[in-house]
């Protein structure tokens, strides 16, 4: 079971993304609005990965993702991010974020993402 962690102060902004994530057998989808409440899910459930937006109601995710990957380097992230490809490769570098997504992400970006995910599953299977 696939289970992924969205975190982000609105949730409205990822609703279709993990309404398509959550019609996906074998994928459970969490929810937290804060860095705090994504720290307790953290802590109390296996989460395979982590997906933020760019405001948490506590901060930013970036520096979130940063905490994360020193922490728990192993848990796969993406981050919903505004900045151009290249920024966003600058800014995250060293991180391990596999994808950026677009603000508001639909069904075709959570797809994209799974399919992403596949991938990197069967690579690390060979």
């Amino acid at each position: 079971m696939l289970h992924i962690l969205l975190v982000g102060k609105d949730p409205g902004s990822l609703a279709d993304f993990a309404a398509e994530l959550s019609q996906r057998e074998g994928i459970r989808v969490s929810r937290a609005a804060s860095e705090k409440e994504a720290w307790g899910l953290l802590g109390n459930y296996r989460i395979s990965v982590v997906v933020t937006d760019e405001k948490l109601a506590d901060g930013s995710a970036l520096p979130f993702v940063n905490e994360l990957t020193k922490q728990q380097p192993l848990i796969n992230c993406a981050m919903v991010s505004t900045l151009v490809p290249k920024d966003f490769h600058e800014a995250t570098e060293g991180l391990g974020v596999f994808m950026q997504l677009p603000v508001d992400p639909g069904a075709e970006e959570a797809a994209k993402m799974v399919q992403l995910l596949e991938s990197i599953d069967a690579l690390m299977c060979m």
